[in-house]
C-alpha cells in the first residue's frame, strides 16, 4: 500500500569541501516512488545512499539543481548505476532525470564525453531526460512540484516546492540560503530544506559571504519573516564539533519553529 507520508531522506549534509561528511543531496519517499535531488562530487554516493538506506534501483526521479561539480558528478556515477541495473536487467523502471538548461546540458555533455559510446546511448533509452526552467511543474506518485529560480548569485540554480495531496509542501532550495530573493517561493512551506554554510558567529572563520552563501542567523531571519513551519538546514562547514547544537542555538535566536540540522543518513518525517 502508498503511504500518504512522505519522508525526507537527508543523504548528506556537507559543503563543496566536506571533511566528516558527504556533499548535500537528499531524497524524498512518497506514494512508492522515490526522487533523489543532487547527487555529490563523485562515487561516495552510492555509499551516501547505502548509509541512508536508499536503493539505486529505488530512485523513480533524479533532479539536478545545477551545475557546480559537488552536486552533478555524483549525477554522473548515478547514471553509471543505472546502466549497470540495465545491462543486467535489473532497472525495474524508467527514471526520470531533471535539470535547469545549464545543469542538463553539463550533465549529458560530462556523461557523452566519459562514458563507452554504447553506454551513453543506452543511457538516453533508458532513463528520461526533461529540462525543467522557472516555471515549469510536473507530478512526482500524485505530488506536483513546481520549479523556480532559486536566486543563486553565481551560477544558474533551481529550486522547487513540493505539494502533497495532505496540503502539507516541502520546498528545497538545492544548497542555496534562503533569502529576500527566493523567500517568495518558500513561504508558508511546512518544511524548507536549504543551505547555512555556518553559524554567523563563526562567519570570519569560515567567509561564507566570499563564497556566495549565508549563514544560520541568515536564515533563520528570513525563514520567520516566511513563516516557515520547519527549517532544515545542510551544505555545511563540517569542523565545527557540535554542530547540530550549536547551529540550532543561533537559529532559535532568530526563528520560533521546528529547527532541524540533520547529519548524514537522517530521515525527515513531514
Amino acid at each position: 500500500m502508498k503511504s500518504e507520508n512522505a519522508d525526507i531522506i537527508i543523504i548528506g549534509t556537507g559543503s563543496a569541501f566536506p571533511t566528516a561528511s558527504y556533499n548535500a543531496c537528499s531524497a524524498v519517499r512518497f506514494g512508492g516512488a522515490t526522487w533523489l535531488t543532487d547527487a555529490g562530487g563523485g562515487n561516495g554516493i552510492f555509499a551516501a545512499l547505502a548509509n541512508a538506506g536508499v536503493d539505486v534501483g529505488e530512485v523513480t526521479h533524479f533532479f539536478v539543481t545545477h551545475s557546480h561539480t559537488d552536486h552533478i558528478l555524483g549525477a554522473v556515477w548515478l547514471m553509471r548505476g543505472f546502466i549497470n541495473l540495465a545491462i543486467a536487467g535489473q532497472l525495474r523502471h524508467r527514471p526520470t532525470v531533471y535539470a535547469n538548461s545549464e545543469a542538463m546540458r553539463s550533465l549529458l555533455t560530462i556523461c557523452r564525453l566519459t562514458l563507452l559510446e554504447s553506454h551513453y546511448r543506452k543511457l538516453l533509452t533508458i532513463a528520461d531526460f526533461r529540462t525543467v526552467d522557472e516555471g515549469s511543474s510536473v507530478n512526482f506518485a500524485g505530488a506536483s512540484v513546481d520549479f523556480f529560480n532559486a536566486g543563486s548569485e553565481n551560477v544558474a540554480q533551481t529550486g522547487f516546492r513540493m505539494h502533497f495531496p495532505s496540503g502539507k509542501s516541502f520546498v528545497c532550495l538545492g544548497d542555496e540560503a534562503l533569502t529576500e530573493s527566493n523567500m517568495p517561493h518558500a513561504a508558508g512551506a511546512d518544511l524548507v530544506l536549504c543551505g547555512a554554510f555556518c553559524r554567523y558567529a563563526d562567519r570570519d572563520i569560515f567567509k561564507p559571504y566570499e563564497k556566495h552563501h549565508y549563514t544560520v542567523k541568515d536564515v533563520a531571519e528570513v525563514a520567520s519573516r516566511a513563516a516557515v513551519g520547519t527549517l532544515a538546514l545542510y551544505h555545511s562547514e563540517d569542523r565545527t564539533p557540535d554542530r547540530q547544537q550549536s547551529y540550532a542555538a543561533e537559529a532559535a535566536q532568530y526563528f520560533a519553529g521546528r529547527i532541524i540540522i540533520p547529519a548524514d543518513g537522517e530521515t525527515i518525517n513531514l
